[in-house]
């Protein structure tokens, strides 16, 4: 069998946002009614069609922790062809965390990776805009999309969004370059802890 195209994404933001809540519900259609840590790296593939070609998401979901993230190898960002930058809706502090995300980025990832704001949990609030995550967005120059991983709103619009984006920056992106994933997995797995916290 051919083996598809792949694009990497990469899910970044505070703990507690709800990344893995996202790539659930994208993935798999699920909502977790449990909250688990997500410790180090792990990830999710699912298939989908972009310019009417078939291809392979492989979505990688990364603890929020900022003791993860100082030792997160420049390999995992040159790698994405796509940054999920999240954010909750409900919590001003991670908004205010998403300039140091950004840094992070401009420092780590290929420059021409695409990237898109999302700010998680619009279920619990009472309006369909967020001029303050808007605002941001747009002076980064890249989309704002809300959703909530709840009820599953926007969700998959989201990695559609991105998936163009990708494609239309960077047409080589949509060469067959799966990643070493076993490979890279292995090589960056967290150094065991009792500590976690909610991703």
């Amino acid at each position: 069998m051919e083996e598809l195209p792949t694009l990497k994404i990469l899910t970044l933001g505070d703990a507690s946002v709800g990344k893995t809540s996202i790539l659930l519900r994208f993935s798999e259609d699920e909502f977790p009614k449990t909250t688990m840590p997500t410790i180090g790296i792990e990830y999710k593939t699912k298939y989908a069609e972009i310019s009417g070609r078939a291809i392979k998401l492989q979505v990688w979901d990364t603890a929020g922790q900022e003791r993860y993230h100082r030792t997160l190898a420049s390999t995992f960002y040159r790698r994405a062809n796509g940054i999920v930058l999240v954010f909750d809706l409900t919590d001003k502090t991670s908004l205010e965390h998403v300039e140091s995300w950004m840094k992070q980025i401009r420092a780590k990832a290929d420059p021409k990776v695409a990237i898109i704001l999302v700010g998680n949990k619009m279920d619990l609030i009472d309006q369909n805009e967020f001029p303050e995550g808007k605002s941001l967005a747009d002076s980064y120059g890249i989309p704002f999309i809300m959703v909530s991983a709840k009820t599953g709103k926007n969700v998959v619009e989201a990695f559609n969004t991105l998936s163009e984006m990708i494609v239309m920056h960077d047409p080589s992106a949509l060469q067959d370059n799966a990643a070493t994933t076993e490979t890279l997995t292995q090589r960056h797995k967290p150094p065991p802890s009792n500590q976690c916290c909610s991703s």
